[in-house]
């Protein structure tokens, strides 16, 4: 439009582009003077409502003339466009301003004195600008700041539009009852510009998030940091103004911008007094302090000097208390207690950057804890403790950490004292400061302030950093010489770096990411011992043997971490993994994590589903905020069909983690369980609102089995949107399932060919050959290819014993079951044999998959009542409400169990076979996730014939219809295809159809 007349009106630039319009920078030719042009867009101008809204808008912003609101000239309508001519005011927006430096407080109270007076005369006329941000307020050369955007105001009492409530304001400023869709009024735009505030005095907003739904959740839920934090000359009365600016309940907020203006007004007199001559607070006590300070009071003491028993310890405390290089503010602390002490390292904050994107307060933090942790006569919190109770406070996203929050986080954790550092300055030179509160009473203890180290020596300065806080709190270490922290942890402040990543990652349950972390860490240093464990706790028993190797390098309570990991993934011996969780819960009873683990040996390995139930009540006794028991306790209740109890766990987990995709998938996960497929999807799709990739495979599924296949490679596309190369390779290569469901088995067996030997050449990709070949192995057994079949199964069996050298058995029931499908019954039955001595005591798993084979042995020999007495030992000692089973529902049927058959079949057609609890130990279930798609469609043929066992026709032709229209173009023989027309023949013959 640039050069092109518009009624009077020249069009000289572009300005901008917002939800409701375009501006333009315009000439009046009438009045000689320029104009900023607003149009509304083109596609609602047919929409009478719409326009209407518009009218009324225009008109009240043309009815508002004040010295700090940008003037709307005209209200225009040209070649079906309309327009409203503004002011066009020469200036920088407030959002430009404050990101090219920061501003005065002198400055900041000028700007918000005159854009409140803006506001308050255009309330008077009872007009709500609804859309208050930095972006919409220009300053001017001369300082004067102008309220743009008016054009967007609504009346009181104009008619009720259409999206009136919720989508103009922009998110971040938004308040509360605008975030969601409420009626609002001037004390929404209160809030707005206590936003624009807060934001004018720290440089920055006071709610964040990663994505919009979190920023939604902060603003309604999440109380800002203090902004004296950000800006030590901001006075408590400022910070008064902005906060009761930002209170959530309209009713607490100012009611009017006349209050809040009158209160800025006074804080700007104060200022004017002290630059005027008196003496401010902070210059007054700098005085005082310049002063010879009178002796402690009676009964205040300095703490006495620790005895160390190692020389080169001691060295470094005579450096740190008596020659003082570092300029260190030695503290007195008072009313230690006699008891053994309790510590909470809750954060340091890192000043210079709010965001702590090199992760530097969080890395300073989880090394202290680290360095502390084996203390003698001292009781620290694991991080992963506070972490939780921090999200159980609402504070998910607060990265800052004030000390109204970190004592409700120290008293939820049950400690005496508790530590808030700060990095004052990253280069050159660390700048760090740290004091000890007691909880009770919120004194400081200890303050002390460390400075001259580089960034590279990290560790040196955590050693340095325990060693004033252990002196502080008069506690020693063990008498064993003590590890520094780069021993325990690593000599690489980039390694730790990309640790800290991971278990950042692994918190939220983003897995693949995490692992990329770990991985990112190892390659920095390869003997970094927890960064190996991570890694091997994703799932990877090299990365588990490493860390093994590596133990003497880690703290106790690592160690024990490590011993009993590698019991479980390698020894294969549970009961003893079991017990060393047990010791280290003994030891250190508040280690969160480790009765996540001792959970997972219970239910996944030793399926002792009751004693997992008392480890999650074991450790929600010990921190009722722990998301992980609650997740558990979700699907274990849901196994045992305790709808209640369950949904009770779940939602709490939802209380806890409301941010996180994997609370509303496991919601899915456990409606599933409790046989409510439709409330599965409906929370499977809440989970894909924060992470696309997440609980798509899923909904692939549900849409598979509801014949919508555009909607099934759509999810899986989704789920492919991850940072894991071979994570996207999975959700392409499965994308074939549609093929499968649709009896195009040749096509499918001719993608898994054509996948297998990509997957064969990169070893990025080399875990999926064993789901290719796997694949290969059902589908040509189903087509009754058996030599292929063979061929396949020797091929896996050979490839997973290179890969799993201490798990021989993998790959060798498929490969049985693939002899006996030749006719080759004593080779069979020997590999059989040799697979039943590999059983031990305390391997429920292994032997019920053992059972689940020897089931379809049976039933390939015809022999109904073994194969179903395999079958119920398979299941008797796992998971309560196990995924339904396509051949044991078969047994079912050809025993005359009509009722029992009908019912797993019908599962059979809603299941999502990833929806299941302990899923990936289920007996067959390597068989049955990829079966599924077959399965599935059979169903609907043994259903039909159930149905008409039982006389009831109509449902009989109802499933052989649908059976029949699924594989219309299937392109092999299936003898139950044939028998269904058959069946479906006879039937329609005798109802008359």
């Amino acid at each position: 439009m640039i050069g092109q007349r518009i009624s009077h009106y020249r069009i000289l630039e572009k300005l901008g582009e917002g939800g409701m319009g375009v501006v333009y920078k315009a000439h009046d030719t009438r009045l000689d003077r320029d104009v900023a042009l607003k149009f509304l867009p083109q596609y609602l101008t047919s929409d009478p409502t719409e326009k209407e809204r518009f009218y009324h808008e225009a008109r009240a912003a043309a009815a508002l003339t004040h010295n700090n609101i940008a003037v709307v000239h005209e209200i225009g309508e040209y070649d079906n466009q309309i327009f409203i001519a503004m002011e066009y005011v020469e200036g920088k927006t407030l959002k430009q301003l404050l990101t090219s430096e920061p501003l005065p407080i002198k400055k900041v109270l000028d700007i918000a004195i005159q854009v409140c007076e803006g506001l308050a005369a255009a309330h008077e006329k009872g007009i709500v600008h609804r859309d208050i941000k930095s972006d919409n307020i220009i300053v001017t050369g001369k300082g004067q700041p102008k309220i743009t955007d008016f054009g967007l105001a609504k009346v009181k009492g104009a008619t009720k539009l259409t999206k009136a409530g919720s989508t103009l304001g922009t998110a971040a400023y938004m308040s509360p009852e605008q975030a969601q869709g409420e009626e609002v009024d001037q004390r929404s735009d209160i809030f707005s510009f206590g936003v624009v505030l807060y934001e004018m005095l720290t440089g920055r907003l006071p709610f964040r998030g990663e994505h919009h739904a979190a920023l939604i959740y902060s603003i309604i839920n999440e109380q800002p940091a203090p902004v004296a934090r950000f800006n030590e000359e901001v006075t408590p009365e400022l910070e008064h103004i902005v906060m009761k600016a930002l209170t959530k309940e309209t009713d607490e907020r100012y009611q009017h911008a006349d209050d809040m203006l009158a209160d800025l007004r006074s804080e700007r007199k104060k200022l004017e007094y002290a630059r005027s001559g008196y003496v401010r607070a902070g210059e007054a006590a700098a005085a005082q302090a310049s002063q010879p300070q009178p002796a402690p009071a009676p009964g205040k003491k300095r703490r006495k000097s620790i005895i160390l028993s190692v020389a080169a310890i001691l060295a470094v405390v005579i450096l740190v208390v008596i020659f003082n290089p570092f300029n260190l503010k030695i503290g007195v602390e008072q009313n230690i207690a006699s008891q053994k002490p309790s510590l909470a390292v809750i954060s340091f904050e890192n000043i210079p950057d709010p965001q702590d994107k090199e992760y530097i307060g969080e890395m300073l933090t989880n090394l202290l804890i680290t360095a502390l942790f084996e203390t003698k006569d001292l009781r620290v919190i694991s991080r992963e403790r506070l972490y939780d109770i921090q999200k159980a406070l609402n504070e998910v996203e607060t990265k800052s950490i004030s000390p109204a929050l970190a004592s409700q986080i120290a008293r939820r954790a049950g400690v005496s004292r508790m530590l808030l550092g700060s990095i004052l300055q990253i280069q050159p030179t660390l700048t760090v400061t740290y004091r000890v509160i007691d909880v009770q009473n919120g004194e400081i203890l200890s303050t002390k302030r460390l400075s001259g180290y580089k960034g590279d020596e990290l560790f040196a300065l955590v050693d340095t950093l325990a060693l004033m806080v252990k002196n502080d709190l008069n506690v020693s270490s063990p008498a064993t010489v003590a590890k520094s922290a780069g021993i325990v942890t690593t000599n690489s402040p980039e390694a730790y770096r990309a640790y800290i990543e991971g278990v950042e990652l692994v918190r939220k349950n983003y897995f693949t990411e995490a692992a990329i972390a770990f991985t990112k860490a190892i390659d920095l240093d390869s003997g970094f011992v927890m960064a190996h464990l991570g890694l091997g706790e994703l799932g990877d028993l090299g990365e588990i043997e490493k860390a093994w190797d590596l133990r003497h390098n880690a703290t106790e309570k690592e160690q024990l971490r490590i011993e009993a990991r590698h019991a479980s993934s390698i020894e294969r011996n549970l009961g003893k993994s079991a017990e060393i969780y047990e010791e280290l819960l003994k030891k250190y009873p508040k280690e969160q994590m480790a009765y996540y683990h001792l959970v997972d040996v219970y239910a996944s390995g030793l399926c002792k589903y009751d004693s997992a139930i008392a480890v999650c009540e074991r450790g929600l006794r010990s921190d009722s905020s722990d998301k992980y028991m609650w997740n558990f306790l979700g699907y274990f209740f849901a196994g045992h069909q305790r709808r209640t109890e369950a949904l009770q766990a779940i939602d709490r987990y939802i209380q806890l983690a409301p941010t996180e995709p994997n609370p509303y998938d496991s919601k899915g996960d456990v409606f599933m369980l409790l046989g409510e497929p439709d409330s599965s999807v409906e929370w499977w799709h809440q989970g894909l609102a924060f992470r696309t990739d997440y609980s798509s495979p899923k909904l692939a599924f549900q849409s598979l089995l509801q014949r919508n296949y555009t909607a099934a490679v759509d999810y899986l596309q989704k789920a492919g949107n991850t940072a894991d190369e071979a994570g996207r390779e999975w959700a392409r290569t499965w994308k074939t399932i549609v093929s499968v469901h649709k009896g195009r088995l040749e096509k499918a067996k001719q993608e898994f060919s054509d996948n297998l030997k990509i997957h064969l050449s990169n070893k990025t990709f080399h875990d999926l050959v064993y789901d290719d070949l796997r694949e290969l192995i059902l589908l040509t057994n189903e087509k009754g290819s058996y030599p292929e079949m063979l061929q396949y199964a020797m091929e896996r069996s050979e490839e997973l014993k290179r890969q799993n050298r201490l798990a021989p058995f993998y790959g060798q029931y498929e490969l049985a079951w693939a002899l006996l499908k030749n006719g080759r019954r004593e080779e069979s039955s020997s590999l059989m044999n040799e697979l039943s001595k590999l059983q031990r005591p305390g391997l429920p798993v292994r032997q019920a998959t053992y059972e689940y084979f020897a089931g379809l042995f049976a039933l390939e020999q015809g022999e109904i009542n073994t194969a179903i007495d395999r079958f119920n030992r398979a299941f008797g000692t796992l998971v309560p409400n196990h995924a339904p089973q396509y051949e044991y529902a078969v047994m079912l049927l050809k025993s005359g169990r009509i009722d029992d058959a009908e019912r797993e079949f019908n599962r059979m057609t809603w299941w999502s076979p990833i929806g299941s609890i302990n899923s990936s130990i289920e007996p067959g279930y390597s068989l049955m996730t990829l079966y599924w798609p077959i399965a599935a469609v059979k169903a609907r043929y043994w259903l039909g014939v159930a149905y008409e066992r039982q006389g009831k026709n109509d449902q009989a032709v109802k499933e052989f219809e649908t059976f029949l229209d699924i594989w219309k173009d299937a392109d092999f023989k299936s003898p139950e295809m044939q028998d269904a027309k058959a069946r479906l023949s006879k039937l329609k013959g005798m109802t008359g159809k």
